[in-house]
């Protein structure tokens, strides 16, 4: 088995659960900051910021760690053997990936320090740190762990359904005009992050024909490791969509996971997504 510690940040929204039985897994929190009141992602949910939104005239404001954060994580972990991998959100949609960049050049052994960025968040950012630890358990050196990460990441793939457009508009993740153009006709987009960046990838009239679309793209694809679906207060949508995903694919595991608040405050309520990895060797 090879020693490898796995660093995410917050926005992969790792469950307590989950954690306390994966002890290598260590978390670099992003703020959020809410009618005056900044909280570390983990202590308040989608949920909570919504009731503190209600009143509270600006928008939510989101930060990354700071790179004080990630060096300390790295020098606690680096005074005993084996190397740090570490996993953050896309870097189109924050700066964390370059504050944990820079904590590694300060470390004091940088070279034990491994910085990549997922292209994705949420379950997605899981899947890999699993990814990771299966890699170590069965071995792998850091070199080829490296490796197979890098592919993964570049076969993970993540597609989504917002349930409001005023929430990119104003977090600055999309343009005036495609919010307006949304907002008049009631055009439902089906986005994707390609490189990381949003992107629309088809525009619809209804949100059956939206989350239709998003099943028609996944099915296109020849395999799967896993399909997990991420929602912001959709629950219940959340749970239509994965019965019909796992109808379609009856021996792929399908996994239904919320989203935390720092994706929230960009995203909005009512976003149903899918996060999947196409099988690599």
């Amino acid at each position: 088995m090879t020693n490898i510690q796995v660093v995410l940040d917050s926005t992969a929204h790792a469950l307590p659960k989950w954690l306390s039985g994966h002890s290598c897994v260590h978390i670099a929190p992003l703020t959020v900051e809410v009618g005056g009141k900044e909280c570390e992602e983990d202590q308040l949910s989608a949920e909570e910021l919504f009731a503190l939104m209600n009143s509270s005239a600006s928008h939510p404001k989101t930060s990354q760690p700071p790179p004080g954060a990630f060096l300390s994580i790295y020098e606690s972990l680096l005074k005993a053997e084996g190397d740090i991998i570490v996993i953050t959100l896309s870097e189109a949609l924050s700066g964390t990936v370059r504050s944990a960049n820079l904590a590694r050049e300060l470390c004091s052994d940088p070279l034990r320090v491994h910085v990549v960025d997922s292209a994705t968040t949420a379950i997605g950012m899981v899947k890999l740190a699993e990814y990771v630890m299966a890699a170590a358990k069965r071995g792998q050196d850091v070199k080829d762990i490296l490796q197979g990460l890098s592919s993964a990441v570049a076969a993970t793939h993540t597609y989504f359904v917002p349930g409001t457009l005023d929430f990119l508009y104003k977090g600055g993740r999309i343009g005036g005009a495609s919010a307006l153009f949304g907002s008049i006709l009631q055009i439902r987009p089906v986005l994707y992050l390609a490189q990381g960046k949003v992107t629309v990838l088809e525009k619809v009239r209804t949100r059956r024909r939206a989350i239709d679309k998003l099943v028609d793209e996944i099915t296109k694809m020849p395999s799967f490791a896993y399909l997990g679906i991420v929602h912001i207060a959709s629950e219940e949508e959340a749970e239509q969509l994965a019965k019909r995903l796992s109808a379609l694919f009856p021996t792929v595991p399908v996994i239904v996971s919320t989203a935390g608040s720092v994706l929230a405050a960009h995203l909005g309520p009512g976003l149903v997504g899918v996060i999947f990895q196409e099988k690599v060797l």
